[in-house]
């Protein structure tokens, strides 16, 4: 916060020979060091939740029975209205509702394999829609989207967003870019090259067939 706008602020930084950030004041007028390295680590209190671990992502894909499947898939709705913490569901691929053509799109998700996207995936999926995830697996996992791969709505292309790409579909969230600190700072120039030249081939995919595009930014 600047000088001028934290004037009479008694919870401005200001500057002094040491630099920013000093010492500040409260609003109760006690002094506080702002010396990081003389702080110590606060005991961070742990939060528990009685929320199933095993209804998560643990049901193979290779033999479901189905009437089980989809009696687990009633209690993990009923478990998820019961709980205030978001879990993650395994999705089950019988449920997937059929929607009709003229609602029914086909989306492309670039970093599908991701974290954010997979899960972005899987909301897709269960609105029925058609989804086809492009990833490299740089930092994406497999185990991310596996449950999908014999969806008949589900695609997935290993393929790296910096190289053109032409398929037909009607929207693109474009999510493709390491977002760790240790990913990036481990191979800058493929992180720039991800951000720009396979946003550009984004642009110019959805400038070609016409399709909405959404960049997603960390």
């Amino acid at each position: 916060r600047g000088a001028a706008a934290a004037e009479g602020d008694p919870n401005a930084y200001s500057y002094g020979e040491g630099g920013w950030g000093n010492s500040h004041r409260r609003a109760s007028g006690d002094e506080v060091d702002d010396d990081l390295e003389d702080i110590t680590p606060m005991n961070k209190k742990e939060t528990t939740t009685n929320l199933d671990i095993g209804s998560t992502r643990s049901l193979p894909l290779g033999d479901i029975d189905l009437a089980a499947a989809q009696k687990r898939f009633v209690e993990d709705q009923q478990l998820l209205s019961s709980q205030s913490v978001p879990t993650r569901l395994a999705p089950d691929v019988m449920m997937t509702p059929k929607l009709p053509d003229s609602k029914r799109m086909k989306i492309l998700v670039t970093g599908g394999a991701g974290f954010v996207g997979s899960h972005l995936v899987d909301k897709l999926m269960m609105e029925g829609h058609e989804v086809i995830v492009l990833d490299n697996f740089f930092t994406g996992q497999k185990r991310n989207v596996e449950h999908w791969l014999h969806h008949p709505n589900f695609s997935l292309i290993v393929h790296d967003v910096t190289e053109p790409i032409m398929i037909e579909v009607d929207q693109i969230y474009h999510l493709a870019c390491p977002a760790s600190p240790p990913h990036y700072q481990y191979n800058p120039v493929k992180t720039i090259k991800t951000s720009t030249m396979g946003t550009i081939n984004m642009l110019g995919l959805a400038k070609r067939v016409k399709a909405r595009m959404l960049l997603t930014s960390t």
